[in-house]
């Protein structure tokens, strides 16, 4: 029994870690925070993202998704307001603007923004339809026998706090102030191109639930 439980707790940490490393709006939006406004805006970000991952554990772990069920429409609620989500932030990222010459870093987080970054990093998470989708159906997949209580309370830390841990390590790679003064002259370009994806993202987002 045992056995098996380590086995499904390695098949779930193993699909989420391939999950949470391809690209997608959290990525786009940790990149986007950390690059416009450094590790510490990043860093809330992706803590925020990994707050929001404990929603989607809710659903795949303890039953709760007894409410896509009951309430389908519930998911295409849930499914506009992410895009819209998306969309309005890829429209302030695309009208970044390029910093005056005689700057020599990028503009940093204004004070009390930590908590701003963190709502945007839940939002961006939980407003997600795939990722309650993809954890639904994960655990739908893999946990077909029963699991011990423990072992749920076990990957439901696991998860969100692997989340956050990639996330973390992305930006810190990317806030890093000598990252930043690196990419000074490129930062509107790259935060024109984070909110473009994001803008992609949600556009494909709402026609999918649309059409």
């Amino acid at each position: 029994m045992i056995q098996t439980e380590w086995a499904v707790f390695g098949t779930v940490a193993l699909a989420h870690a391939l999950a949470v490393a391809s690209p997608g709006p959290d990525f786009a939006m940790v990149v986007r925070q950390s690059l416009a406004f450094g590790r510490g805006a990043g860093l809330w970000t992706a803590a925020g993202i990994g707050s929001g991952i404990f929603f989607h554990v809710a659903y795949g772990l303890f039953g709760l998704n007894w409410l896509t069920h009951r309430y389908p429409q519930s998911l295409t609620v849930l499914g506009l307001a992410g895009a819209l989500f998306l969309l309005w932030m890829g429209s302030q990222a695309v009208r970044a603007k390029p910093l005056p010459d005689t700057a020599e870093e990028l503009p940093p987080a204004q004070p009390g923004s930590e908590l701003k970054f963190f709502g945007i990093g839940v939002l961006t998470n939980v407003l997600n339809p795939k990722a309650v989708l993809f954890f639904v159906a994960l655990f739908t997949a893999v946990i077909t026998g029963p699991v011990s209580t423990a072992m749920k309370i076990v990957l439901g830390l696991w998860i969100p706090l692997a989340t956050f841990g990639w996330f973390a390590f992305v930006a810190t790679m990317l806030g890093s102030a000598a990252t930043r003064r690196k990419l000074r002259h490129a930062a509107h370009w790259i935060d024109r191109a984070m909110g473009a994806v994001l803008l992609v993202l949600g556009a494909g987002m709402l026609l999918q639930l649309l059409l």
